[in-house]
């Protein structure tokens, strides 16, 4: 049973809005029709709940949870469902032979406020530090399309997929990261202890310093005098970070960033893409009408860009433009997506182009990370020699200013 949030208008023609429960939105569209209501919209309560969970409200947190144990957890909870065991007697079962001790203890709550007949969706919701909104969120999706054990297997899936790439990207980063580390430290020690003995040079020669110079002076200055402010900004930085992207805009700004981010942009197009192709085909197969679908698919992206997107994709399909126009006339998605889409419409075949764009950008996914470091050498290259040349010319412009000197 799932709470739902409807709008409609009586006998009458008022307009009337309430909660309801139900098992699926056909049960509660014949419920409202007994009562004389003709529905205008219908919308899962729990979404408006997540949200508010998510921001603090009533959230409870034991730490977090390895992603390791969560995919283990739930391919597990996905088995005991595929199974026809009830979801207490599974949560139980799951909660008892549990070895982490964040995910118990959550277990065991979710547990008593599934029985106190709180849905599953809603309890995780409480439980963020472990379960994000995107788990959650996709939860919902299973709950909403009575195939929550598909679901959760998917889940299950994305999640190793995004743990293999998270250590795969780690990986490649390495040897960059390493590089980046010596440069700094190359470049506090040069500013810190080097640059102020060439300043004393320079200050009894009475040279003009040139720009590259005075910058290095100052930079070497502030970080010997007032280094404790230095990390304190750089503390506060991200912690208004933090407070910003948790705000609308500031998470539409994020979101839309992260597909413009050099190399990695890429990279994000293709995981999201791919998560879209995957849950698109998991729902469409499940006999959901495809305007709730595509609702409950913005709803798994985890991007609220695309979630954007596929809201005016879903107004499209009201129109009867189809799925395919909607995604062609979107900027974030790739045309290739939106080809497929409209050859799997023509062609009645929707499921096997998904999953033809679900081993498309899965290829590439594995492919982009294997190449990562050599994706990522020529921009470390041209960011070291334009930080080895700002040195070099703080430091020798100066003597070469004094040799004229002492040449005339």
């Amino acid at each position: 049973m799932t709470w739902y949030i409807y709008k409609a208008v009586d006998s009458q023609g008022k307009y009337v809005k309430g909660e309801m429960e139900a098992t699926s939105e056909m049960a509660l569209t014949t419920e409202l029709a007994k009562k004389g209501y003709l529905p205008v919209s219908i919308t899962f309560k729990a979404k408006t709940q997540i949200k508010k969970g998510v921001s603090g409200a009533g959230k409870k947190t034991h730490g977090t949870v390895d992603m390791r144990t969560l995919v283990i957890f739930t391919r597990q909870f996905a088995t005991i469902i595929k199974a026809a065991v009830p979801i207490l007697e599974g949560l139980g079962v799951l909660a008892e032979q549990a070895e982490d001790l964040a995910l118990k203890k959550a277990l065991q709550e979710i547990l008593r406020d599934v029985e106190a007949g709180t849905s599953l969706s809603q309890a995780l919701a409480k439980h963020p530090g472990i379960f994000s909104e995107l788990y959650v969120n996709t939860v919902i999706a299973g709950e909403s399309a009575g195939i929550l054990d598909k679901v959760l297997m998917r889940l299950a899936e994305m999640l190793e997929e995004d743990l293999e790439t998270r250590s795969n990207i780690s990986a490649a980063l390495r040897y960059p990261i390493m590089v980046v580390i010596a440069m700094i430290v190359a470049v506090v020690v040069l500013t810190v202890f080097v640059m102020p003995q060439f300043a004393k040079i320079y200050a009894q020669a009475n040279t003009q310093l040139p720009l590259p110079t005075q910058i290095m002076i100052l930079f070497g200055h502030i970080l010997r005098h007032y280094w404790y402010a230095v990390i304190a900004g750089i503390g506060v930085f991200s912690l208004l970070w933090r407070v910003f992207i948790k705000t609308a805009f500031g998470r539409n700004f994020w979101d839309s960033l992260k597909f413009k981010i050099p190399i990695f942009g890429k990279l994000y197009t293709k995981i999201t893409m791919l998560r879209f192709a995957s849950m698109l085909n998991v729902l469409y197969q499940s006999g959901l009408p495809i305007l709730r679908t595509l609702e409950i698919v913005g709803m798994t992206i985890g991007n609220v860009v695309l979630e954007n997107e596929v809201n005016i994709i879903k107004r499209a399909v009201a129109d009867g433009k189809g799925i395919s126009g909607g995604i062609l006339n979107s900027k974030f998605f790739p045309r290739l997506v939106g080809y497929m889409v409209s050859v799997g419409e023509k062609s009645g075949q929707l499921p096997l182009m998904l999953d033809s764009l679900c081993e498309y950008f899965g290829l590439e996914v594995r492919t982009t990370v294997k190449n990562l470091t050599a994706l990522i050498e020529p921009l470390m290259t041209a960011v070291l020699g334009v930080v080895v040349m700002g040195m070099a010319l703080a430091i020798f412009l100066p003597l070469w200013n004094m040799i004229q000197l002492f040449k005339k």
